[in-house]
This record gives C-alpha cells, structure tokens and sequence, in this order.
C-alpha cells in the first residue's frame, strides 16, 4: 500500500479504533443495565429498535450537512453529541427516556461514520479499495472487541463505564482535527428503484433484510439472554467478545466459500447453520456448559455476520457494474429495515418462551429464509461460478461503503442482450 495512501488513511482509521472501543463497550452495558433495573425485554428491544432508526437516519441523510460544513467539524459536532448522549445515559438511568437518547445516538453514530467512510473513500485508490475494507472491517471488529472486554472491568451500575465511553468519544477526534489532508467532496450517483432491485436480485434482498433481523438481535438483546440463564457479568463481556471475533474471522472464509459454490447454496448452509446452532442453545445448559457455550457462540456470530456481505456478493454477480452502488445502498436500507425490526419482534417470543424464546426467533427465521432459498434455486438458475465477482468483505453500516466496494469498478460489464435476457427471469 503506497505510503502516502497510509498517511491519508491514518487519521480516519484511528479515529474509528477509538471510537469503536467505546461503542462496543456503550452497546453491551445499555443492555446488561437495563437488565439489572429488570427492565422489560420489550422495552429493551424498542429502545434498540429506536438506535437503528436513528442510524438509518443518520448514515442516508447526514451527508448534506458534511459537504455544507465539511467533514472535520461535522464528524466533532457528532462526537461531541454521542459523548453527551453517554453521560447522559449514565446520569439519568430512566429507560423509558433512553429511547430518544439511544434515537439520537443512532442518528449520530450514522453521521460520524459516514464521515470516516467517506474520508476513507476518497483517499483509497481503485486498486486497493479490497483491502482498505478488509483493514476497515479488522479494525472496526478489533475494537469493538476490545471494548466488550474493557467492560469487564467497570461497575455497570456506576457512572464510570458511561464515562469511558464518553472519554472515547472525545478522544476520537484527536487525529481527525490535527490531520492536514484535504478531502474531496461527495458524489452523488443515480438511484435504483426498489422494485427493480427486487426484481433482479430477490435473494439479496431478502437475504439482507433477514440479516437486520438477526444481526440487531445479537447486538441488542444477546447480553439480556446471558444475564437471564445466570451468566457473570465477566462472562457476558466474553460472549459477546466470542460473537464479535467469530464474525471478524469467519467473514472472509465463507464468502470466498461462496465463491466456488453457489452463493444461495451458501447462504443456506449459513441458515442451516443458525438453525442448528440455536436449537443447541435451547437444549444446552448455558450456563453449565461454558466452553459449549463460547464454541456455539463464536459459531454463532461467525456465519450471521456473514450473511450481509454474501447477500452483496450475490447481488454483484446479478447487477450490472453501474448498478452496483446503488443496489447496495438499497441493500442496505433493506437490513436497516431489518435491523428495526428484529428487536421488536424478538420479545414476543422472549415473552412466550421465556429466554430461550430468543433461540427460538433465530431459529424461525432460518427456517423461513431456507424455505425462501430453496424456492428460488428452484425458480432461477444459479450464476455461472466462472461469472462470479470476487468476494469482499463489507460491514452494513453507511452508504459510502457501497462506494468502497471495488467491484463497482471490477466487475465486467455483461452484454447487453445477455442481459435483458438474464434479468427477465423470476
């Protein structure tokens, strides 16, 4: 990587290793101190179901204020609002009243991330754009790790762990506001209607949808599952430690899996797989079994972390290159929409089943994505393996990692009658 590309690309990547640190610790303790005030799974879920409104919101909207006032200051306004928004949490622990809190932290946490991909994206040439992602992803997953682990250190009912994320808040703007690096602005690129992404690439979409409903559960009510069947707080810092690196390691091997087979194939061997590992969890004894329990939680967080970047890999190999960006951008708003869902619907079977009902919603919507799957490998041919664009690791967080993705720019352009043809198929 040329030196000075690694100059430019310092000062963001830095910034998100801070940052992440304290989201990743923020994340998990909103939902352990909840739990502790025996706050409802519902509320729980809407207060989750509320940050990932905000971050919708926030990563398709907040570009117009950061080319009005440019990304330094815009990515310090944002800072220094989730530094508040986490003392805020910590100062008054009403949940009733963190759901606008968790709304606005969502909503800012889009912004400022849009401001680092975007830097990110201008200073990365064509060539190695695969690999700033893979960096982007290592380092984004690295420190939320980190910040699972930190937890376990802090009082969960004290005002410190909410400081310390508040601390990295404000310490992430350090190498942002003291970089001498001119960045350009946005582009804008043409749109695709929803539809027509529904049309030419149904797997992805439903794929990625499913992958919100799935993924905003792990994140937001896991740790509520692993207090609830007795796990210590140590403990519950290191599931979600294990979910997070079964996601950071197994990401890249399955989607190069995916390239050799066919990725709806695949995709359901990842369904298959959260199926399996779910009906472990509800005959298991979580607590009793440790190890067993670590083992199927790394499984676990290895293939649904790796849903969302195959379901984009899917829709590569079906879209046109000039399409790529913008069907990913919709991709994406289809696992935010997910992502809303999910903790909203999850309680219901936590209220019927108790914890393990949490399980239970894992394992029904592999169920119903297997039967989604199996239908349309039988409706569509699959994409020939020898058209298949090479798979590259994604994270679902803000637009401008569409324009990251290298294969907008890789991916050869299909004939035209090849494909008019392609694309009248169900």
């Amino acid at each position: 990587m040329p030196r000075a590309t690694l100059t430019s690309l310092a000062s963001p990547l830095l910034s998100l290793l801070i940052y992440s640190v304290g989201h990743g610790l923020l994340t998990t303790l909103l939902t352990l101190r909840m739990t502790e005030e025996q706050v409802s799974a519902t509320l729980i879920g809407m207060i989750s179901t509320a940050y990932f409104t905000g971050l919708m919101v926030g990563s398709f909207v907040n570009s117009k204020l950061i080319l009005r006032v440019g990304h330094i200051r815009a990515y310090a306004a944002y800072a220094s609002m989730l530094c508040s928004l986490a003392l805020l949490f910590g100062m008054f622990v009403a949940p009733e009243s963190w759901m606008l809190l968790r709304l606005l932290g969502g909503f800012a946490t889009g912004g400022l991330l849009v401001v680092i991909e975007s830097w990110i994206m201008v200073s990365s040439p064509v060539s190695i754009r695969g690999r700033v992602m893979a960096l982007y992803m290592v380092l984004f997953y690295a420190a939320m790790i980190l910040g699972q682990l930190l937890l376990k250190r802090l009082d969960i009912m004290s005002l410190l762990p909410f400081a310390v994320a508040a601390l990295a808040c404000s310490l992430s703007v350090l190498p942002l506001a003291l970089a001498k690096v001119n960045i350009q602005h946005l582009e804008r690129h043409e749109k695709l209607p929803f539809w027509s992404l529904v049309r030419l690439t149904p797997t992805a979409v439903f794929s990625c949808f499913i992958s919100g409903l799935i993924l905003s559960v792990a994140y937001g009510l896991l740790p509520f599952f692993y207090a609830k069947v007795g796990l210590e707080l140590s403990q519950i810092a290191d599931m979600m430690a294990y979910l997070i690196l079964g996601g950071m390691c197994l990401q890249y091997p399955l989607g190069r899996l995916s390239d050799r087979y066919d990725r709806r194939l695949v995709l359901m061997c990842l369904f298959a797989a959260v199926l399996a590992v779910s009906v472990a969890f509800i005959l298991f004894d979580s607590e009793a079994g440790s190890a067993l329990t670590s083992i199927l939680t790394l499984m676990f967080g290895g293939v649904i972390f790796a849903v969302y970047p195959i379901s984009l890999s899917q829709a590569c190999d079906e879209l046109n290159p000039s399409q790529v960006i913008a069907a990913n951008q919709g991709l994406l708003l289809c696992y935010s929409l997910g992502a809303m869902s999910g903790p909203l619907l999850a309680p219901l079977f936590i209220q019927a089943l108790g914890p393990d009902g949490m399980f239970v919603y894992f394992a029904s919507m592999s169920v119903l994505s297997l039967l989604f799957l199996t239908w349309r490998r039988l409706v569509r041919a699959p994409v020939p393996i020898e058209e298949h664009v090479a798979f590259s690791t994604s994270t679902p967080n803000t637009p401008i990692m569409a324009e990251l993705d290298p294969r907008a720019d890789a991916l050869p352009q299909m004939p035209h009658d090849q494909a008019q043809e392609y694309y009248q198929r169900p």
